[in-house]
C-alpha cells in the first residue's frame, strides 16, 4: 500500500469517487443502475474480516485485477487522502490497519467495482457476478444476510445500519 501524493492526481479520485458516492459514503442508487451495477451493504470488521481479506484477493485477482485506489471520503488530517492498493492479502490487511477507522471507498480508475467502507457497513458494488464472487455468496442471500444483522441490532428503520438495508435491497 502506497500512499499517493500527486495532488493532481488525488484530486482526480477524489472527482471520480465524488460521482458515484453521496452523503460522504453512500453510493447513487441512479449510478449504479445506470451502469447495471448491483450494491450489497455487509456488516463490516474495521473492514474486513481476515477471512473477507482472502475472499475479496481471490475474487478480484480472478476478474483480473491487481490493484486498486483507496480514496478517503472524509476529510483526514493525520492520513495520506488517496493510497494505490495492491489486491493481495498484506496489502489490504495493511489497508484495514492503518485505516480501518476512517471512512474510504475502494476502487479501480476505471471504477470497475467499489468497495465503500464505514463505521458501520461496507457497500460491495459493481456488476452482479463479480458483487457474488467478493461477497462469497448470491446477492439475495447477502441482502437477506444483512438485514438479519441489521434487525438484531435494532428495528429502527431510521438508524444507519436499516436504512443501508432498505435502500440498496432494490438494487
Amino acid at each position: 500500500m502506497k500512499p499517493i501524493h500527486d495532488r493532481t492526481e488525488i484530486s482526480t479520485y477524489q472527482a471520480l469517487v465524488a460521482e458515484i458516492t453521496e452523503q460522504v459514503y453512500q453510493l447513487r442508487v441512479e449510478w449504479a443502475r445506470a451502469h447495471g451495477w448491483k450494491i450489497v451493504p455487509a456488516e463490516d470488521a474495521a473492514h474486513f474480516s481476515p477471512q473477507e481479506v482472502n475472499g475479496l484477493v481471490a475474487a478480484l485477482n480472478d476478474a483480473g485485477f491487481r490493484e486498486c485506489i483507496a480514496v478517503a471520503t472524509e476529510p483526514i488530517d493525520k492520513l495520506p487522502s488517496c493510497y494505490r492498493v495492491a489486491v493481495s492479502v498484506p496489502d489490504l490487511r495493511e489497508f484495514n490497519r492503518e485505516c480501518g477507522v476512517f471512512r474510504y471507498l475502494l476502487t479501480t480508475q476505471n471504477r470497475d467495482w467499489a468497495i465503500s467502507c464505514n463505521e458501520w457497513f461496507n457497500l460491495f458494488a459493481g456488476p452482479p457476478r463479480l458483487v457474488e464472487k467478493m461477497l462469497g455468496k448470491p446477492i439475495d442471500q447477502a441482502h437477506k444476510d444483512f438485514l438479519a444483522f441489521a434487525r438484531d441490532l435494532t428495528n429502527n428503520p431510521d438508524e444507519p445500519l436499516m436504512k443501508a438495508a432498505i435502500r440498496y435491497a432494490a438494487i
